[in-house]
């Protein structure tokens, strides 16, 4: 009977395959000399990586070196690296969940990682719902995970950046002045990263579904290659519009409006492949250059088309042109709908920075349109939802990312004062939204904004470094940070004054008595309203409130979760729920991803939502 020991090295190595590499590391390799030798097999550790981790941070150039020579790479001391860094961050997430105090100082850690984080964030944003914080860590978790999204698509459009800050030549290729330093679909893909979460579809993943896609249409014309660029024009819009790949069918002027259709990666992904006329015409675009041939979005006032360039000096049909046209283009145009119309010399390509400029427009138009239509919310609901994540998550998100298209999508004019202005103006929005709902994204602000906004600044402002215009950027997210490292005091019932009840507590639901919405308590005080909005102890708004002994409460209501309310404890009527999250009120279900932010976990057999905020209601 043969022992396992007289097994070939090669068979061996396929059973390690289904150990965990820590096995590998700490048992097989001490059984034996010739075990510990196939333990450390440089094929086997390449292995682990591929197959343990799937996201990685582009400064490891993993896909360059699993084509490479796999003796080039330490591939045990590479899997060892992203091993500790888990350990890492999943020490700091624990400290995340468990604490306020320097919150954002841990993210701002785990965002340091940047794609080396992304498979331990995605474990915990899909913890399982027996974890006794699943909402705390889900909704952390995949706050950390938004912010290293949006990272890299501010970075994907700070490319528009480095490329206008170069020196053209006449004969700088076409192509790279459209293109602006970037890739359409890629700069077009930044804006599902804002509103990516947890769910598949990034920059990369959008690029081979494109991949895919022209696979798929060359293999159904295999005699492209041979093809005139007229040929393959019309050969892609038709094959596009036999796949349902061409927009919208019979849009009505609401759902035109819906915040799906500014998507690409959406569009690629959705079986019906919704996407507004400007979406359709870049994803022609992205198709035609992986299948042999030029094509540009044209993004006219009130209409989109796709622009085909013939090849310098030769025709749509393939012929040659008379020397004097040698550096002509010939061109014809398609709708987005994929039909032939014909070609037009006074229709021009639009360049990517204007593209994305048009998409983040169309983003304000749904996000104002969902605000401003007077319906019910259930009837609101599907101009914001992805059919990915939580619907209730994609709203500021979608504002900001529109915000940070338009501050990156400027070119570095500092003497040009009209675009300087328009640039400022934009970036107090952005700070707002930054200072408001997005605080984890200070790293972000320090490494794009802040340059930029020196340098648009007036010469005259930059005589030294504290003078630099970012200077009170600068100090605000340094009085941020403070406030994030420093412990505030608790508010405890057993220290209040005799006379003085507080008869709701932290986790509770309620309905407003008089309007006649749901929310949940997150706060309360004994100061009137002034003790929970934090007014300046020298404001005459607090002076209004002296002597106002009713118990005020801060509560989390609204269609995402970011409107907190100041509400009288009168006006106030907790309810009595118990159960799964299925007996909670339609709008308090919708507000469940977001109540992580301050809650463990819903508690069905109590009724309330299990408090985090132990540090400042320590009795509740």
């Amino acid at each position: 009977m043969c022992s396992f020991d007289s097994l070939p090295d090669e068979l061996i190595h396929q059973i390690l395959h289904y150990l965990l590499p820590e096995q590998t590391l700490t048992s097989v390799a001490l059984v034996s000399r010739r075990f510990n030798n196939i333990a450390h097999e440089p094929l086997l550790w390449k292995y682990y990586c591929q197959t343990s981790f799937r996201y990685w941070q582009a400064e490891h150039r993993f896909h360059d070196k699993v084509r490479g020579n796999l003796h080039d790479v330490d591939w045990k001391a590479l899997y060892i690296l992203r091993l500790r860094r888990n350990g890492r961050i999943a020490n700091l997430i624990d400290g995340i969940v468990a604490s306020r105090v320097s919150r954002l100082e841990k993210t701002e850690q785990i965002c340091q990682f940047g794609y080396d984080a992304k498979d331990y964030l995605l474990t915990q944003c899909r913890v399982d719902e027996s974890v006794e914080d699943v909402l705390a860590r889900r909704y952390y978790s995949c706050t950390v995970l938004d912010s290293i999204h949006r990272g890299l698509a501010i970075e994907e459009w700070a490319k528009y950046q480095k490329y206008t800050a170069q020196l053209f030549t006449p004969n700088t290729p076409n192509v790279e002045i459209l293109n602006g330093g970037m890739r359409l679909e890629r700069a077009l893909g930044a804006f599902d990263m804002f509103m990516l979460h947890d769910n598949e579809g990034d920059l990369d993943e959008i690029c081979e579904l494109l991949d895919d896609i022209a696979s798929r249409f060359r293999a159904a014309n295999p005699d492209l290659h041979r093809a005139t660029t007229r040929t393959k024009a019309i050969a892609l819009a038709q094959w596009l519009h036999a796949n349902n790949m061409t927009g919208l069918n019979d849009p009505t002027e609401e759902t035109y409006r819906y915040l799906r259709n500014c998507l690409i990666g959406r569009a690629l992904r959705d079986d019906q492949h919704p996407s507004l006329p400007i979406i359709s015409a870049a994803i022609y675009s992205a198709l035609a250059s992986r299948s042999g041939f030029e094509a540009y979005p044209c993004a006219l006032p009130n209409q989109v088309h796709a622009i085909v360039l013939a090849p310098p000096g030769i025709s749509l049909d393939g012929l040659v042109l008379p020397s004097t046209q040698a550096e002509h283009q010939q061109s014809m145009f398609l709708d987005p709908l994929g039909i032939y119309t014909g070609h037009d010399d006074m229709l021009a390509p639009t360049s990517t920075d204007l593209i994305v400029m048009r998409t983040a427009q169309n983003i304000r138009a749904s996000f104002t349109s969902f605000r401003t239509i007077d319906r019910p919310l259930s009837q609101l609901i599907p101009m914001i939802e992805l059919n990915r994540g939580d619907w209730a998550r994609n709203l500021q998100p979608a504002l900001y990312s529109m915000i940070w298209a338009s501050i990156m999508m400027v070119p570095i004019l500092p003497d040009n004062d009209e675009v300087r202005w328009d640039w400022q103006q934009d970036v107090r929005d952005l700070l707002t939204y930054f200072y408001e709902y997005f605080p984890e994204d200070s790293w972000l602000i320090e490494k794009y904004v802040c340059p930029m906004y020196d340098t648009f600044a007036a010469p005259s402002r930059r005589q030294t470094n504290w003078e630099l215009p970012s200077k009170r950027v600068r100090d605000q997210i340094k009085e941020i940070r403070r406030v994030d490292a420093s412990a505030r005091a608790p508010r405890r019932r057993s220290h209040l004054t005799d006379g003085i009840r507080v008869k709701y507590r932290v986790g509770q639901v309620f309905k407003h008595k008089r309007y006649d919405y749901h929310g949940i308590i997150l706060g309360w005080t004994t100061e009137g309203a002034g003790g929970i909005t934090n007014w300046d102890q020298s404001s005459p708004l607090r002076d209004l409130w002296q002597g106002y002994s009713e118990p005020y409460y801060r509560c989390m209501v609204g269609t995402d979760g970011s409107d907190h309310h100041i509400i009288a404890e009168s006006s106030i009527e907790a309810i009595a729920l118990h159960g799964g999250v299925e007996v909670l009120p339609p709008e308090i279900k919708d507000l469940v991803p977001m109540a992580g932010k301050f809650f463990k976990r819903w508690d069905g057999e109590n009724g309330v939502f299990v408090s985090n905020l132990r540090e400042l209601f320590p009795e509740d």
